[in-house]
């Protein structure tokens, strides 16, 4: 198993690292041209492809968007001030500074007769624009605002937010996937304040209450510069959050792979979505192909005990959703009720919660184990035992957090990392 995680991520590391490089070998022995809002740029010195890296004039494009630009000949050290930020950048160093924070470049900017060529990701990172290659023009894509259409309108942004508040944790994830640390966060439901696979990453982010009821004074507060939202917990509070900032809202609390485009391109890192979702397509082919013959297209049953001690069963939701792409079928049982969160009061309706596989993420709310006796007497009844998956040992207690709660996109690797030992797969 740790193998397999081993291999998993050198092949996203690879994907990440590859990606310009591969799009860059398009234009090799091509011109290389840049466009700011659509307008076709000319510079005295042309952009160009240095060991797979693209490499623009960034005095001529600072300039461009209204930034200030000087340079030390001595210490061969360029200053740039823009709406409030500098930055500075030194020929020949792959070191950098925004506002006094150190950041590492993807290649040193060089010196051609006299104008600094740095990576266009650089770009995009120092000076607030959104900044995509077209591999087929050879160009390099430079906007300066970007119109979002979204589940409740349609929101302009005017620069790459830096200021970023997430109220899902789906989203709080995929933030963290994207190197993008928010300003203010939803709580996690469970593990507060953040969930612990990712709780390093999120030190010192604001806590804003449950994704069902966030904190509105402390989101106005911190003066976002955008609102990440979902349509599911926060269509009733819509109108009150694009009052405070430009607020973006994503269709469907689960789909973590649909969350996880919009929020690149709101973030200026649709080079990392690209290259995750390139390898998750990756591992769910090498999923299948080891997946045995006896469980393609197995009945699998996603349940969980609720607080008052019913049970339910899922059809829809973020697991549910991971198994449908990997070729599984919902038990025939639970498909005829016609419902997509399926409520079972009591063990009489037991059959409901049965499939080749039961998969369990019942969760210790309050962290008093009281719902875990609940869990404890379902489980030890009769009828319990007699279903197939209970008989035939596939019946499984799984990670709550990663399972359900969290919904995004990290947490959908390690899910079907787990489901690599329940299938018994190497």
């Amino acid at each position: 198993m740790m193998r397999r995680k081993l291999l998993s991520l050198l092949l996203a590391v690879a994907l990440v690292v590859g990606l310009v490089p591969a799009t860059a070998a398009v234009a090799t022995g091509k011109t290389v041209s840049v466009t700011i809002d659509g307008k076709k740029q000319s510079y005295s010195v042309n952009p160009r492809i240095e060991n797979g890296r693209t490499l623009v004039p960034y005095r001529a494009i600072a300039e461009a968007l209204g930034g200030t630009v000087s340079y030390d000949g001595k210490s061969k050290k360029a200053t740039i001030k823009k709406g409030g930020q500098t930055i500075e950048l030194t020929q020949g160093s792959k070191s950098a500074r925004i506002n006094g924070s150190a950041i590492t470049l993807d290649a040193a900017p060089l010196n051609v007769s006299g104008t600094l060529l740095v990576p266009l990701r650089f770009v995009g990172e120092s000076l607030g624009v959104w900044v995509t290659w077209n591999g087929a023009s050879s160009t390099a894509v430079l906007e300066t605002k970007r119109t979002f259409k979204h589940e409740l309108g349609s929101t302009t942004l005017n620069s790459v937010p830096k200021r970023v508040v997430v109220l899902f944790n789906g989203g709080v994830d995929i933030s963290v996937l994207l190197k993008v640390k928010p300003v203010g966060a939803v709580e996690s439901y469970i593990q507060q304040p953040f969930y612990e696979y990712i709780r390093s990453s999120l030190i010192g982010v604001k806590t804003l209450g449950d994704e069902t009821q966030p904190n509105v004074e402390a989101i106005v507060a911190l003066k976002p510069d955008v609102i990440i939202a979902t349509k599911d917990r926060h269509e009733g509070i819509y109108k009150q959050l694009s009052k405070i900032a430009p607020t973006i809202v994503t269709k469907d609390l689960a789909d973590w792979q649909d969350n996880l485009q919009v929020m690149s391109k709101v973030f200026n890192k649709e080079d990392i979505a690209t290259a995750y979702l390139a390898d998750w397509k990756k591992q769910v082919a090498e999923f299948k192909r080891k997946l045995s013959a006896k469980d393609k297209g197995a009945a699998v049953s996603i349940i969980r005990i609720n607080p008052n001690g019913t049970a339910r069963a899922y059809n829809t939701g973020f697991a549910y959703k991971i198994f449908q792409e990997l070729g599984f079928s919902t038990p025939k049982a639970q498909r005829a009720t016609g419902e997509e969160i399926i409520p079972v009061a009591s063990t009489e309706q037991i059959s409901l919660l049965d499939g080749d596989y039961i998969f369990d993420f019942t969760t210790d709310w309050d962290g008093d184990g009281a719902i875990l006796q609940h869990q404890k007497t379902w489980t030890s009844s009769a009828l319990w035992k007699n279903l197939n998956a209970v008989k035939n040992n596939k019946y499984y207690k799984v990670n709550s957090v990663t399972w359900n709660l969290s919904g995004g996109a990290l947490a959908a690797k390690l899910m079907l990392d787990d489901l690599y030992f329940y299938f018994g797969l190497e």
